[in-house]
């Protein structure tokens, strides 16, 4: 997995870093939307696309983020 990084491990290329990226958009909107949120994280980097799903399940194991199902956005919940 890449929760761990070692020196081969391209710095922005790794969940920690993406679910950095993300927390930091969610906090400042509050709820965003997952294709939003895709898109952004292409557009910060665009090889960080397949580690969206990964970086928001590791923010929902930390207690930071909720998915809404019916309306399909994030929100943050965190402290």
């Amino acid at each position: 997995m890449l929760l761990k990084p070692n020196k081969n491990a391209h710095p922005d290329l790794t969940i920690m870093a993406v679910a950095s990226f993300l927390l930091k958009r969610i906090k400042k909107n509050r709820l965003e939307t997952i294709t939003v949120l895709k898109l952004a994280t292409i557009e910060n980097n665009k090889d960080s696309g397949p580690l969206l799903e990964p970086a928001l399940e590791f923010l929902f194991l930390l207690g930071l983020v909720e998915y809404h199902t019916k309306n399909d956005v994030i929100e943050y919940v965190g402290k």
